[in-house]
């Protein structure tokens, strides 16, 4: 069986590890490493965060540039590296990667807010941000804004100016428009009314690159795109992206999440409109397979991130299991490929952040490998794993264009659901939603069927079922977990085989039957974990 599509997005870590002895053998070697490793149809090296730059350029302003070379950062202390030795980061992918029949994309990441201020002692804050500080969304939530608001003409027509740059004078293949940097785009819950100036806006990307095709007699000029997972979220933040597959725009969209794999990713809701549009639909994977809590329950019984601090389902890296199952839910979605995130700077000798962490690259390359290959995942074991990738997220507010609400995402929607089984909620039946590609077809399924109820006791009760079957409590094996004095929990775990018939969209109900009065704490559940063997 024919492998999948894959996308590789690249924000430029290698430039961190250059020195001027063997700056331009390091990109190679790094670029080498990688495609030996991993096949790659479209590889998007970060270009413009949109404003200021990675290459060199006229149109735009490189980043740091204005700053003393004392001031820079080690990226910018790389690109000044390869500018003195006459080539720039861009220019080394492009004879590197063509030579291997990989097309190169510049990534423009279209509202990239890492700097967070207007200030010109950050680099990364754009001489044009500064210039211009009318141009800046709007906010009424008292937090300071520096995305510029796409409603202004001056922002689009600056912004296709270096995308025009980059179509015309490098020999790159197309471009990919990053809109998950930071999802910024309009005033907040403007998106809808003024999404058609952002179609317009695209639309006049995609026109630029028909014309620069023509210009450089070449047939098409590759457009992709990374978006919000739903149609709705898109819609808040300006993005009608059905419209832009519907007028033929694009080549591929990724729907995504924000750096965490979800298996649960609605890529249904792309793939179906771009049937027959020549727009082919990726999934995003990340190394993340958790998201953004950080506190108990803790992740002791697997890999987990570097930062010492990441000890809750932050810290959960992707596994082979986990990274199958999600895998396996997005080509049953629909899915023609995978767009990898995140993962250069980690994933490479000669490129990564975690220099000569072998076991790193080995995890990271034993999950990677098998998402693209349909043979691969049915081979092995596939784990569907739900934790909440929302829950009271408080942090990089200012970066992020978040709503301040536990639970739901930085665009607005609701992930990870959590069932609070709180006295009054007695003998209620409430829901947990799923999605398994295994089963779907009604067939026997071997593993195990595992939820986490936490502050739960040994003695509670409840009903369970699956898509409204009852399973008996006889099939319900529990685990109780108290050896942490802060929190108990319990582990309810079902051998598939003895639940009732999966579909493709599932839903776990559970029914309380205990009496919570006068507990401190309210039981709840929150993670759910199928593993389904081969």
């Amino acid at each position: 069986m024919a492998r999948m599509k894959v996308a590789y997005s690249d924000d430029c870590s290698v430039l961190s590890v250059l020195e001027p002895a063997d700056a331009v053998q390091t990109v190679h070697r790094f670029l080498d490493w990688t495609t030996e490793r991993i096949p790659i149809d479209y590889w998007a090296l970060l270009s413009a965060c949109p404003d200021v730059c990675m290459y060199r350029t006229n149109a735009g302003e490189i980043m740091g540039q204005r700053l003393e070379p004392g001031d820079r950062s080690v990226f910018t202390r790389g690109m000044d590296v390869l500018h003195q030795q006459g080539t720039d980061l861009l220019q080394i992918y492009l004879d590197n990667l063509h030579a291997k029949g990989i097309k190169v994309l510049a990534e423009i990441r279209m509202s990239d807010t890492h700097h967070k201020d207007h200030l010109w002692e950050i680099e990364g804050c754009p001489i044009f941000s500064i210039e211009h500080p009318q141009y800046a969304i709007r906010r009424h939530d008292g937090i300071k804004e520096v995305a510029l608001d796409y409603s202004h003409p001056e922002v689009r027509e600056h912004r296709l100016a270096i995308m025009r740059e980059l179509a015309t004078e490098r020999e790159v293949d197309g471009l990919e428009l990053n809109f998950m940097r930071w999802a910024k785009h309009f005033e907040r819950d403007r998106g809808p009314e003024q999404a058609p100036i952002m179609t317009g806006f695209v639309g006049a990307i995609r026109g630029m690159l028909d014309d620069a095709a023509r210009r450089r007699g070449v047939d098409r000029l590759t457009l992709g795109a990374r978006v919000a997972s739903t149609i709705d979220e898109n819609l808040l933040l300006g993005c009608d992206v059905i419209a832009w597959i519907r007028r033929g725009y694009l080549d591929y969209v990724v729907p995504s999440e924000h750096n965490c794999t979800w298996p649960a990713l609605n890529v249904e809701q792309f793939a179906g409109p771009a049937r027959g549009t020549g727009c082919e639909v990726y999934a995003m994977m990340g190394d993340m397979i958790g998201g953004s809590w950080t506190g108990k329950p803790e992740s002791d019984d697997r890999p987990v991130g570097i930062a010492p601090m990441w000890r809750g389902y932050h810290s959960m890296l992707n596994t082979p299991e986990e990274a199958r199952g999600s895998a396996y839910n997005y080509y049953a979605a629909g899915a023609q490929g995978i767009g990898f995130w995140n993962t250069p700077n980690n994933c490479n000798p000669y490129g990564s952040r975690q220099p000569n962490n072998h076991n790193q690259w080995e995890r990271m390359l034993s999950w990677m490998r098998d998402v693209y290959d349909p043979e691969r995942i049915e081979a092995g074991a596939r784990r569907y794993h739900y934790v909440p990738i929302y829950k009271d997220d408080w942090t990089a507010v200012g970066a992020n264009y978040k709503y301040r609400e536990s639970g739901r995402s930085m665009h607005g929607a609701f992930k990870g659901k959590t069932l609070y089984f709180n006295e009054g909620l007695r003998s209620t039946r409430q829901t947990y939603p799923f999605r398994m590609a295994d089963g779907r077809g009604g067939g026997p399924l071997r593993g195990t069927f595992r939820f986490r109820i936490i502050h739960g006791a040994d003695d509670d009760r409840f009903d369970t079922d699956i898509n409204g079957a009852t399973v008996a409590t006889r099939h319900v094996k529990r685990t109780v977990h108290a050896h942490d004095p802060d929190m108990n929990w319990t582990w309810a775990e079902i051998d598939l085989g003895d639940c009732p018939a999966f579909r493709f969209d599932n839903e776990l109900g559970i029914t309380w039957r205990s009496d919570t009065a006068g507990r401190t704490e309210v039981p709840y559940l929150e993670e759910l974990d199928i593993l389904v063997q081969p």
